[in-house]
């Protein structure tokens, strides 16, 4: 007992320990360390990239960020952010699957990625986006998308609590990429059923 204590409190940081306890116990954790250091150096994972979910689920993924890509900006400028319901997440593989998925299809085409992703108990929000400097040749074509959006996120602020309005408007964008992202989730499992047996 004594020594689980000490050894509780070695780990925690805990100050306070007596010369006794100190000197029974410390060589007996080191040694405890260096062999779970050495067991958790043993154990490898493999790269969630290299697993069949992710290579499908990529795959599919590719013609949807693609799509994200402003008219005119050659490819540049891309960006999905799909909001998923915990159950869908987990049923691909989960947060993380799904954000080396949007990762090795981002690279794929040529973007310079950056990925965030969030879980919660009613959401699984992922985002993966270029972040590439962008050519002179191409700034006009991401500027005029950056003002699109930014006026559809004036109008859909304006339409707050309209229902008539905010169905002429559409599902927003958000919930368009959301489901773009559920299609080439279930194309992937219906084309390669075999990776989620």
């Amino acid at each position: 007992m004594e020594q689980a204590l000490v050894v509780l409190q070695h780990n925690l940081g805990a100050p306070g320990l007596t010369r006794q306890a100190r000197s029974g116990a410390e060589p007996k954790t080191a040694a405890a360390t260096k062999t779970a250091s050495a067991k958790a150096a043993t154990v490898k994972r493999p790269a969630l990239s290299k697993d069949p979910r992710c290579v499908a689920l990529a795959e599919a993924l590719k013609p949807v960020l693609e799509s994200t890509c402003p008219p005119g900006a050659s490819g540049y400028g891309g960006a999905l952010q799909a909001n998923l319901h915990p159950a869908d997440a987990e049923m691909l593989g989960g947060m993380a699957l799904i954000r080396a998925a949007m990762r090795r299809a981002a690279r794929q085409l040529g973007w310079r990625v950056r990925t965030v992703g969030y879980a919660r108990e009613r959401l699984v929000l992922v985002i993966v986006q270029d972040v590439r400097e962008e050519p002179a040749e191409v700034s006009d074509a991401l500027e005029k998308d950056f003002i699109r959006k930014d006026r559809e996120m004036i109008e859909r602020m304006s339409a707050d609590g309209d229902e008539e309005a905010l169905s002429r408007l559409g599902p927003a964008p958000v919930e368009r990429q959301t489901q773009a992202f559920l299609d080439a989730a279930r194309l992937a499992i219906a084309t390669h059923p075999g990776a989620w047996r």
